[in-house]
């Protein structure tokens, strides 16, 4: 019986996500794109929309705008989906520029929206609003370099000769949504820490550093050798695309000439 309850269970999940993608595709995607890389839209905006020539803000945008800026981050899902599915009725039904929670400089190049009362139901609307709350999280995972956990990233390491890299960051950090959102999901970036590196993801509030690594605050970024056993640097902060590979080729080259920190 509790085999059955949970597939019933996994398949209203599935098609309650299914659900809200296919809302969107039908009544959303006419005018929103799905993804394009954070860079690509910096660029497209700094030309006046010039080089996209997008109609309305993506669904990545709208999806990192609904989670950052509607409701409480740090309640339960539950209860920030529900500010978001007020948000999403108020807003759909009643466009108004003035209650945007996109930024100017992204929302001056696109009109006010029609209103669509009478084309979307509460419900709709319902399926909607988890399936674009979930949307921008699970992209940037797809589109960034596998993660894994220390332990598969030391055999990992160990058979591709590659150096552990680990980030740090903490929940609702702005700097590592940053680089997450900006600089891990670019080509280059992924490129070199395919061929290099293994990457591992530590929230450091409750999970701990190894070789007594203390936490240098977030995001913050630990280079261990393939083996495990020493720290080639560890580094604390933002940075841009360019200054993030100079990092990794500054962390090749200190492996070569067994340059360490501990």
């Amino acid at each position: 019986m509790r085999s059955i309850l949970s597939i019933l269970t996994l398949s209203t999940t599935l098609l309650f996500a299914n659900s809200g993608k296919e809302i969107f595709n039908q009544k959303c995607s006419p005018c929103h794109q799905n993804y394009i890389p954070q860079s690509k839209l910096l660029l497209n905006y700094e030309f006046d929309n010039s080089d996209l020539n997008l109609t309305a803000p993506t669904l990545v945008e709208l999806s990192f705008a609904l989670k950052d800026q509607v409701g409480d981050r740090k309640a339960d899902k539950e209860s920030q989906l529900m500010e978001i599915e007020n948000f999403l009725n108020e807003y759909i039904n009643s466009p108004d520029i003035n209650k945007t929670i996109l930024p100017q400089a992204v929302i001056k190049h696109f009109k006010t929206m029609p209103s669509m009362q009478g084309q979307i139901d509460e419900e709709e609307i319902e399926l909607l609003a988890e399936y674009m709350f979930d949307y921008a999280e699970k992209t940037i995972i797809k589109h960034s370099v596998q993660r894994h956990t220390y332990e598969e990233a030391l055999i990992k390491a160990k058979a591709t000769n590659k150096i552990i890299l680990i980030e740090g960051y903490i929940p609702f950090c702005r700097g590592c949504m940053q680089m997450d959102r900006e600089v891990l999901v670019e080509e280059q970036v992924k490129e070199a820490l395919d061929k290099d590196f293994i990457l591992v993801k530590k929230n450091v509030l409750i999970e701990k550093l190894p070789l007594e690594l203390k936490s240098l605050g977030t995001p913050s970024f630990y280079f261990i050798t393939n083996d495990g056993k020493k720290v080639i640097d560890n580094i604390q902060g933002t940075g841009t695309v360019n200054e993030f590979l100079d990092l990794l080729e500054g962390i090749k080259s200190n492996l070569k000439k067994g340059i360490f920190l501990k």
